[in-house]
């Protein structure tokens, strides 16, 4: 009788069970495996998949340096300028409180129309052909030779800014990439006055060394190049690319071809707009936004004069105040997306409008004449001031859905910032007839009180979500 021997040659691998593999010439079927059985080459493919980061905190990323660059250059940075410039052509206190008045009036015109045109175009090419405006007018105003040239280039500047800034466009790309941790990436996401508010220190000393029009023309240039390459990181959501909110595997036998056109398939739910402007927490909220961003408006525009001819710093030393003011919000704007996340909003709308009040209100009581002093005011109002930024990406998509999310975060933002208009001409007005703010401050702590009961008559969390199930 012939022997037989192994030919590995024609020996069939066995499957991998256990990390073991097998093989043998005469290999008997193997059942499927076991439920109890680990296929480790399939567990090391998808533990792979999931430690690539997600790609939505790429986005996150590119808004914290967008908007660092804007908060340095505009949002909190310009302050620093205002006497500079006041000095340069012996203008009034009133009129560049008027200039800033009306880049929020633009801002509450214009985020309306960002909204509607995030719902039907491109985020991307709106981030980058809106930095180019900005960049043109940072350039301009840097050349200016009088007054009209100097509102012109605001106004210029404010237009682009909408369209770049955290207000309505980085919120609503956030809230279509995620949605458990919805609070704590548009909190990440809105970080970028963090990073910003210390270059707000460099901006007093380039100014000092080397004049404004300097400083507004560098900014110009850094926009141009730096933010719209940002715009490239931008897409708009998830699912055309084969991914989910939050980076969850795809739905099984969910399709991952990428659409084409202007309008692609959208798995967005939530309220139409004209549901969501039937219900009573759009008004309520609505309300809300526009008294803290009054306080908020009223304040921030004038914190670097307050501090140097109210308490007596120097522009250097009330640049520092507001760099921790900045710094601080770090905590409300992390820390508030977060507890948005886990907890009633409505207590946290709360506790943001008392404590900002609060803030305030120890100014007035306490005699603080160095920048330690600040210290106490700078930590209650940076916290909740920080908690005001990611709100409406966070809390309005809690209340509405995602359906219409653009158009609702722009009425959102729109509406409030409009009625915050009056806020720092009015302190300008005061300033002028008073020769401080004392005044305006403490109407501004009677607005913050009044929040608090606003906040507590919205609807509860559950209520809103079963709004939201019933509309499917």
């Amino acid at each position: 009788m012939t022997e037989s021997r192994f030919d590995p040659t024609r020996a069939k691998p066995r499957p991998c069970i256990n990390g073991a593999a097998v093989t043998t010439s005469r290999i008997p079927a193997i059942p499927a495996m076991e439920p109890g059985l680990t296929d480790t080459h399939t567990i090391e493919k998808s533990e792979k998949k999931r430690r690539r980061i997600f790609y939505g905190w790429y986005i996150v990323a590119a808004s914290v340096a967008a908007n660092t660059i804007f908060s340095a250059a505009y949002f909190q940075g310009f302050g620093v300028l205002i006497i500079p410039i006041e000095r340069t052509f012996g203008w009034d206190r009133w009129v560049l409180s008027a200039a800033m008045s009306l880049r929020q009036l633009e801002s509450g015109i214009v985020s309306p129309a960002v909204g509607f045109l995030l719902d039907r175009f491109s985020a991307r090419k709106l981030i980058f052909w809106s930095a180019v405006i900005s960049a043109v007018g940072f350039i301009g105003l840097g050349s200016i030779n009088g007054i009209v040239g100097f509102f012109l280039f605001f106004v210029v500047i404010s237009l682009g800014a909408s369209g770049v800034s955290h207000g309505v466009t980085w919120p609503v790309i956030i809230s279509r990439w995620f949605r458990r941790n919805r609070g704590l990436a548009t909190g990440l996401a809105v970080t970028g006055p963090i990073f910003g508010s210390p270059i707000v220190i460099l901006n007093a000393q380039i100014e000092e060394a080397y004049g404004w029009r300097v400083l507004l023309t560098g900014y110009g240039i850094l926009i141009l190049g730096g933010v719209t390459l940002l715009s490239m990181l931008v897409r708009d959501r998830p699912e055309p690319y084969g991914l989910r909110p939050d980076g969850d595997p795809p739905e099984e036998g969910a399709s991952t071809e990428r659409p084409t056109g202007s309008s692609p398939g959208r798995p967005d739910t939530g309220l139409t707009l004209r549901a969501v402007l039937r219900t009573k927490e759009f008004w309520l909220f609505t309300s809300y936004l526009a008294g803290t961003f009054t306080v908020n408006s009223a304040f921030q525009v004038h914190m670097i004069p307050y501090f140097q001819e109210d308490i007596g710093l120097t522009a250097a030393w009330a640049a520092v105040v507001v760099s921790m003011v900045f710094i601080i919000s770090g905590i409300g704007r992390i820390g508030g997306g977060y507890l948005l996340d886990k907890m009633d909003y409505r207590l946290v709308l709360a506790v943001v409008a008392a404590m900002m009040g609060f803030s305030l209100f120890y100014l007035q009581m306490v005699d603080v004449r160095t920048v330690s002093g600040t210290l106490p005011f700078a930590l209650m109002f940076g916290v909740s001031f920080g908690c005001l930024v990611p709100m409406r990406g966070a809390v309005g998509s809690t209340m509405f859905g995602t359906r219409a999310i653009g158009k609702v975060l722009g009425l959102l933002q729109g509406a409030p910032v409009a009625a915050g208009v009056i806020g720092p001409l009015a302190m300008g007005v005061i300033f002028d007839m008073k020769g401080n703010y004392s005044i305006g401050i403490w109407g501004l702590i009677i607005i913050s009180a009044l929040m608090v009961p606003l906040s507590l008559a919205m609807a509860s969390p559950a209520e809103l979500a079963r709004r939201i199930e019933q509309r499917q």
